[in-house]
């Protein structure tokens, strides 16, 4: 999805078709937040009342574009996951032996589907993570942008989080996805507690 007009995107969005669908549009905001802020981390470089932090805004404009980069095959990855789910529910199901052999693909198929908007979760997490130590160095002239990104990120988490959710409510293996949704609770508080932190810093800059 990454590698074809913006414009093309949304009209596979909005298509009545199963992909892409709420992870691919997660993972998309996810990259979204992370892109803004590292474009605050880039614009508060080099500024006169950061030059003792440079280092520090080094650091965490290299490592958001790592985990910018990491987030840009995401959506892709959750359409093929799910591609998989529709692949399983479309077997053959006439034998009981067919009837087997489809429930346990669609089972190994959900867990795909639920891993990668999981994967998604925590990236978003991890994103809120490396800009926490630099959110005392954007200016007030870029501060709508921060918290633009924050917005996006945690949209980004939410969304994955409600993947996670729904793919986990389909397992059969009922302890395996209860410890999926509670590791997708923790690391969806850490990103909103972040966004919380980040809104109220603005908040201040903006007043």
């Amino acid at each position: 999805m990454i590698q074809q007009p913006f414009d093309r995107s949304v009209a596979a969005l909005a298509a009545k078709t199963p992909t892409p669908g709420g992870g691919a549009a997660a993972a998309m905001a996810g990259c979204m937040g992370a892109a803004l802020f590292l474009m605050v981390v880039r614009y508060s470089r080099g500024k006169k009342v950061n030059l003792d932090r440079d280092a520090d805004l080094a650091a965490a404009e290299q490592k958001l574009d790592a985990q910018l980069q990491a987030l840009l095959p995401m959506a892709e990855r959750d359409c093929r996951s799910f591609d998989g789910v529709s692949a399983a529910f479309a077997m053959k199901k006439d034998t009981d032996a067919e009837k087997a052999a489809r429930n346990a693909a669609i089972q190994q198929a959900t867990v795909g589907a639920m891993v990668v908007p999981e994967e998604t979760l925590a990236m978003c997490r991890d994103v809120f993570t490396t800009i926490q130590p630099v959110i005392g160095c954007i200016g007030k002239t870029i501060a709508s942008d921060l918290a633009a990104g924050a917005q996006l990120l945690l949209a980004g988490a939410e969304g994955a989080y409600l993947n996670v959710r729904i793919n986990a409510g389909s397992l059969d293996d009922k302890s395996f996805a209860a410890t999926a949704m509670a590791r997708a609770d923790a690391v969806l508080a850490d990103a909103r507690k972040a966004q919380v932190a980040i809104a109220a810093t603005v908040d201040a800059l903006l007043r």
